[in-house]
């Protein structure tokens, strides 16, 4: 398991979602949320044990996406926002 701070270094609220290509071995938690300016998030990464060279894992990715929310929303996650 790795762990990692996601940051909100700007001066607006952000809201974020971390997105896998493979849901069965790749997992985080927390998966997404609202980070207040200068706010930060500890995340953190699993990957599941696997059959070295028996699997193919070149398109295994964890893509971290982020947006301006709008002024005034409420601090709570909406997937309408990416």
């Amino acid at each position: 398991m790795s762990m990692e701070f996601i940051i909100n270094a700007d001066g607006r609220r952000n809201g974020w979602a971390i997105e896998t290509t493979n849901m069965k071995r790749l997992d985080v938690d927390p998966p997404c949320g609202v980070l207040d300016p200068k706010d930060a998030v500890l995340m953190a990464g699993s990957c599941d044990s696997f059959q070295f060279g028996q699997e193919d894992t070149n398109n295994d990715r964890i893509t971290i996406e982020w947006t301006n929310i709008p002024d005034g929303a409420a601090k709570h996650f909406c997937r309408e926002w990416f």
